[in-house]
């Protein structure tokens, strides 16, 4: 028994030995079968890789192409100018008194005004604007009205050239639109016995009026810069003289004529130069903000900024202008007119409680030799001055749409004259006296809508003259007006 559990033992390891190499062979082949799948997934890693670095390398490369674009696009928009396009029309429904023209009451819709305008700049550098104008007062024929090129070398130094606002007083500089009384905008509102009052010294005159002092723009060229932030304003101006006989003399029996020039003589238009210059200073140190006159090629202020700044401005102007030659020096003592003036304004507007905007504006001008006037003994050189007072309350929270708001204003205009009436009594002085107030409701700084009214008299001299012309001397008109700017 012992012998046969022997060969059963003996038989059982003599076959395991003969199963071992095939079950290793087996593995083997196994090891190497995993060998070969591990390194295809390195070769996989390794493609994968190299293929995310090729596409971050390509990323930098695209990325650095497009910083190029950016680099060329924006060299050449600094090239090209920038501009903006603006539309503006002024309408009004007038209620008028009596006038040369009319014994009645007469009442009309009207467009005053209609402009296109254009402003921009060529890089930092060069700004520039132009205003093209419809105005009722030159029969809707379409004019250029203002444009200059402005060169800003520094704040404290900017050169513009064109015709534009002549830099003596606030008056030339406010933009009329946007004045809280509306009647505020030029002489549109006069009956026409006071215009032909007024034709030597005309203070509402708009645009380029040649010889007239009141003239709002002028073709010149004008330094200007601004100091410590706008703490000093400074302008200087060089602009065409212009010589004219007309509407030089007030005669003793009324009205303004043509100044009488020797025979061979002449006025010589354009022969020198008209001189302007002004300062402002603003209080910055108290938190008002400088207006942006100096920096805007327009030479613009506004009266109200619709509480978006507290503003103060100081300012003071003088202004010199030989505006008459070749005169009968025989008949009236002198051969010319030299015209001197000065102007002294005060600005300011400020936001209280955050929605009670209010402003107040007073204006002075005293211009000398701007005509000659008839007196019993000869001719006289005489010259005009006028003062004038405005205040404005906006409430600036929205109603509906827009802010309400009401302005009033005060003008004395006194020129030198006389006028002999019928009885033989000479009187001294055309004077007249303006009020007007407006209720406005503003969309925006441009854009309003308003009623008011304009009450004018005249006093002295031109009061006596009305007389005898049997015209209004004192006169109402009330307004519904529209200002409306894109």
């Amino acid at each position: 028994m012992k012998r046969v559990w022997g060969f059963l033992f003996a038989f059982l390891f003599l076959l395991s030995l003969s199963v071992m190499p095939v079950l290793a062979a087996d593995s083997s082949k196994e090891v190497d079968q995993l060998k070969s799948e591990v390194q295809k997934l390195l070769k996989r890693i390794e493609d994968l890789e190299k293929k995310q670095t090729e596409t971050a390398t390509k990323a930098v490369e695209t990325e650095k192409k497009v910083i190029e674009v950016e680099k060329i696009t924006d060299k050449v928009e600094k090239k090209l100018p920038k501009a903006e396009l603006s539309a503006q029309i002024r309408a009004f429904y007038l209620n008028r008194d009596e006038d040369k023209e009319h014994d009645y009451r007469n009442n009309y819709f009207e467009i005053y005004k209609l402009r296109l305008t254009a402003k921009g700049e060529y890089g930092k550098f060069i700004q520039f604007y132009g205003m093209i104008d419809a105005n009722e007062s030159e029969d809707y024929a379409v004019k250029l009205w203002e444009g200059a090129v402005q060169f800003s070398f520094l704040p404290e130094l900017v050169v513009k050239l064109g015709q534009t606002r002549v830099p003596f007083s606030r008056h030339q500089f406010v933009a009329r639109h946007q004045s809280p009384v509306m009647s505020s905008d030029g002489n549109y509102f006069l009956p026409t016995q006071f215009k032909d009052a007024l034709r030597a010294v005309d203070p509402y005159a708009g645009g380029y009026r040649s010889s007239q002092p009141f003239k709002r723009n002028d073709y010149e060229a004008v330094v200007a810069g601004s100091i410590k932030d706008g703490m000093f304003k400074y302008y200087v101006a060089l602009a065409n003289e212009d010589r004219s006989k007309s509407n030089k003399v007030w005669n003793l029996s009324g009205g303004f004529g043509d100044a009488s020039i020797v025979t061979g003589e002449s006025v010589k238009d354009k022969r020198g130069l008209e001189y302007d210059a002004r300062i402002e200073f603003t209080p910055t140190m108290l938190g008002f903000k400088s207006e942006g006159t100096v920096s805007d090629p327009s030479l613009r202020v506004r009266q109200t900024y619709l509480g978006k700044m507290d503003t103060m401005t100081f300012g003071i102007g003088y202004h010199h202008e030989k505006h008459l030659n070749g005169a009968d020096q025989s008949k009236y003592g002198d051969s010319s007119l030299s015209r001197d003036a000065w102007a002294a304004d005060f600005s300011f507007e400020k936001t209280f409680g955050k929605k009670y905007i209010t402003g107040l504006e007073l204006g002075y001008m005293n211009f000398d030799n701007t005509h000659f006037y008839q007196t019993n003994d000869g001719y006289e050189k005489g010259g005009a001055w006028t003062g004038y007072a405005d205040a404005h309350l906006i409430y600036g929270e929205k109603i509906w749409m827009g802010f309400p708001g009401i302005g009033v204003r005060y003008e004395y205009v006194n020129i030198d004259g006389e006028y002999k009436t019928a009885e033989g009594v000479n009187k001294k002085d055309i004077v007249y006296q303006r009020y007007g107030t407006c209720l406005s409701y503003w969309f925006n700084d441009a854009t309003r809508v308003g009623i008011g009214a304009d009450y004018v008299k005249a006093d002295d001299a031109l009061k006596a003259y009305f007389k005898t012309k049997k015209w209004e001397d004192s006169t109402l008109v009330w307004y519904l007006g529209v200002y409306a700017q894109f």
